[in-house]
């Protein structure tokens, strides 16, 4: 299968690419704007129509939450606008397309975990112009598969904006990071839910999945588990209310299960805890 991967530089896409690589797809990899303005639409039905892949993988996105509450004209164009032309150049050329979307999608006040049927709300830009994202997706190309996941983790992308590593370098020198304990999710391992991905994709199953590793922590509590499996002190993280820490509006919960990816694919994620001890040994390797 021939896979177009964007935002192929980042923490995911760089990931996924690798993966669907080792697996014996032909990979055309989109690192940014210099190569493909991917809010251009011209530019980009030209650029898929000639080189005609099989899917589309599109992890492109602004993920900064507090610089899309910013600068929400430039996070809708980036986030929606530019999706809506993938989704549109996807359905002409009939490829598949897996559109990488966010847990931010609700509103956050469910006490339990969400599942695929849940109703949305997002209450902030990101979370807005991703589910708007979804929608461009859903009306413009039939053989769709939309991914919400939670927060990311891994070691590809660019060492300088790889949040855990950036982490890492601050406790190193021996910081204290304050880390959100009324902010809960699903922490999700990128290399775990790369494999998914590509499961998926070697389906014609379409439709909306969750996809993260199993359980939910709060920010401090994920925070602390990287720390002292680095071998940091426990007192280096900081419990702290979300509020005094950003800029945007956050959720309270935005834990996810992957109740109809596991139903469909017969296919389980692992806890994350697991996710985080695997990582950590994956990142012990390379340091």
């Amino acid at each position: 299968m021939r896979v177009m991967v964007t935002g192929a530089s980042g923490l995911l896409g760089e990931e996924i690419a690798d993966h669907f690589e080792a697996k014996g797809h032909e990979v055309i990899r989109l690192k940014g704007r210099k190569q493909l303005d991917l809010r251009d639409l011209e530019a980009v039905m030209h650029f898929v129509e000639d080189t005609h892949p099989d899917a589309i993988v599109h992890a492109a996105a602004i993920k900064n939450v507090d610089e899309a509450e910013k600068d929400p004209e430039g996070t809708y164009l980036t986030n929606t606008v530019a999706t809506r032309n993938v989704a549109m150049a996807a359905g002409k050329c009939g490829a598949k397309m897996v559109y990488i979307s966010t847990d931010a999608v609700f509103d956050g006040e469910k006490e339990n975990v969400y599942h695929e049927f849940d109703p949305v709300g997002p209450i902030n830009v990101y979370g807005a112009s991703k589910l708007a994202g979804e929608q461009a997706v859903k009306e413009l190309c039939e053989r769709h598969f939309i991914v919400r996941t939670g927060l990311l983790f891994g070691l590809k992308g660019r060492r300088e904006t790889n949040m855990v590593r950036g982490l890492f370098a601050r406790w190193a020198k021996g910081e204290v990071i304050p880390a959100a304990v009324n902010q809960r999710c699903s922490n999700t391992y990128t290399r775990d839910l790369s494999r998914a991905i590509e499961i998926m994709a070697n389906t014609e199953y379409y439709g909306t999945y969750h996809i993260c590793n199993n359980g939910r922590a709060s920010r401090y509590e994920f925070y602390l588990k990287l720390c002292t499996m680095a071998g940091y002190s426990p007192d280096q993280v900081q419990p702290a209310q979300a509020s005094a820490i950003r800029y945007a509006r956050r959720h309270k919960n935005t834990a996810m299960i992957s109740l109809l990816y596991k139903d469909t694919f017969k296919d389980e994620m692992s806890d994350w805890e697991d996710a985080v001890s695997r990582f950590m040994e994956e990142y012990k390797k390379e340091n």
